[in-house]
């Protein structure tokens, strides 16, 4: 990611997982949210399942704590500000947006635009709504705790989840 951030060309970055469908005009409100001085910030998600707990796990994605972000939100951020940052921290190999998030938000507003992203449910499908949960409560207590290396976390993630 950062690699691609170095060669990008324009003012603003947008990092996009791959099983995530953009909203209509999804560039005019990253440009809005970044012409009212939000110099980072996500869409909210909404997966591709009517399943409730799943509407739960959207909801979720509308409120401003740290542990309600992730990578499937996507990730917009000024490329001065990105720079400043000095990007992705490369010891991350997974949980890096979080990491990303957590030190930008200290400096820069952060904007949760208030459209959704589509997101695919295949993850919740193959493994089940409430061991996803736990693994990603885990992996995130994991990150939060500051002192448990990022391929520990990675390792952990990829046993319980395929």
């Amino acid at each position: 990611m950062n690699f691609g951030a170095k060669l990008a060309k324009g003012e603003i970055l947008y990092f996009v997982h791959v099983d995530v469908i953009l909203p209509l005009k999804f560039d005019i409100e990253i440009l809005k949210a970044t012409q009212d001085s939000y110099s980072l910030g996500c869409f909210r998600l909404k997966f591709n399942s009517g399943n409730i707990l799943l509407k739960v796990n959207s909801f979720v994605s509308s409120l401003p704590f740290l542990w309600c972000r992730g990578g499937d939100q996507t990730l917009f951020i000024n490329k001065s500000s990105f720079d400043f940052l000095n990007g992705y921290n490369e010891t991350f190999e997974i949980m890096e947006e979080y990491d990303l998030i957590k030190i930008a938000k200290e400096k820069f507003r952060f904007k949760i635009v208030k459209n959704y992203v589509l997101v695919s449910n295949r993850k919740y499908l193959k493994n089940s709504y409430l061991k996803v949960q736990i693994v990603n409560l885990n992996a995130m207590r994991m990150f939060l705790k500051g002192s448990v290396p990022s391929i520990e976390i990675k390792e952990y993630y990829r046993k319980y989840l395929s």
